[in-house]
This record gives C-alpha cells, sequence and structure tokens, in this order.
C-alpha cells in the first residue's frame, strides 16, 4: 500500500501500479491528483523500518517548536517556558526530543498550563528520561523542593541498614505548583 502512494505510481503516471483487492477482487489504485499531508513526532522515529520506506518515498518538513507562537498566560511567559525548557532538552538528549509549542496553544488560564505541564510535559519528560528524576528536576528548573516536583528521602527498610549507601528519593509531581513554579523554571 506505501508504493501505491507515491506519485509516480498513481493512476495515468508513468509507473502506474494498481493492486487487487481481496473481497472484490476489483483492481484499486490511486488517482494523481490526490494529495496526502502526514504528521511524525520526533519520537515516532522508533519505527525504524517504516520511517526509512517513507522516508525514500516523501518529502519531509521539520517543524520544530515555534515560540513565537506562544504569548503570556496568567502572568506564565510561555515562550520562555518552552525555550527553556527546549534549550535544557537539547543540551541533554537533544533536538529530536523538544516540546512542540502546540501542547501550550490552546492555554488560557494558569489551570490550563499546570494541568498541560502535569499531565503531558512532565510524563513526556519522564518517559525521555527512562525515570530520571533529577533530569526531570533539571529540565524543570526546580530543585526538588519547590515547583513541579516534590522529593522525598525514603527511609532504609528494617532489615537493610548493611545496605544502606547513598540517600533514596521518592519523586511525586506536586498536586499544586508553587506560585513562582515557572519562575523558577528560568522562563
Amino acid at each position: 500500500m506505501i508504493t501505491l502512494l507515491e506519485e509516480d505510481k498513481r493512476a495515468g503516471a508513468e509507473n502506474e501500479v494498481s493492486v487487487k483487492l481481496p473481497y472484490s477482487q476489483d483492481d484499486f489504485m490511486l488517482p494523481a491528483n490526490l494529495h496526502f499531508l502526514g504528521t511524525m513526532n520526533t519520537a515516532d522515529r522508533s519505527i525504524a523500518l517504516l520511517d526509512t520506506a517513507l522516508r525514500r518515498r516523501f518529502d519531509f518538513v521539520e517543524m520544530a517548536p515555534d515560540p513565537a507562537l506562544l504569548g503570556v498566560v496568567d502572568g506564565v511567559d510561555l515562550a520562555g517556558l518552552l525555550t527553556a525548557m527546549n534549550d535544557r532538552i537539547e543540551y541533554l538528549v537533544g533536538r529530536d526530543h523538544l516540546v512542540g509549542h502546540a501542547f501550550f496553544m490552546g492555554a488560557q488560564t494558569r489551570s490550563d498550563i499546570d494541568r498541560i505541564m502535569r499531565r503531558k510535559v512532565i510524563p513526556m519528560l519522564c518517559e525521555y528520561f527512562h525515570e530520571d528524576w533529577e533530569k526531570v528536576i533539571a529540565i524543570l528548573g526546580d530543585t526538588g523542593q519547590g515547583g513541579f516536583i516534590e522529593r522525598k528521602q525514603l527511609p532504609v527498610p528494617p532489615g537493610l541498614d548493611d545496605l544502606a549507601g547513598d540517600p533514596r528519593w521518592r519523586y511525586i509531581v506536586r498536586a499544586e505548583f508553587a506560585a513562582d513554579a515557572y519562575v523558577a523554571l528560568g522562563q
């Protein structure tokens, strides 16, 4: 089916291709005037074989995050927030993991921004960094004592005193973010 999408394989083209549909046994081909637009997140590139097949056949136009499309909502400079996070992400893992501006496009209130951070951005960062919460905290400009993430030291369980070494921590996304959380992010 991917082959049928190629421009030179459509009806009337130089290398026209048709396939026989399994149930009706009708011949099927795509018309020449059909245009496809698709999106793919850089994280989707984990399906390497499909990605390679698509890249061989189609044009790709990169759509990088554009902080200029974002404004200020309830005193939070969304462009500054996105820029600060993405600079840190690119430094730590590269540009294929940047947060897109679309996450914040519909935000109308501080509550909307908090929900986006709690339900979309922070979980995505946890995935990017394989639950390395210290890196998530670094991206958020958080010290682990305020802002977005709460960090609590875990007690050594009874009977494991001999194995105790460096402190172990529990990380919890705060139910309510600190009033200055976005300022601390460095926006």
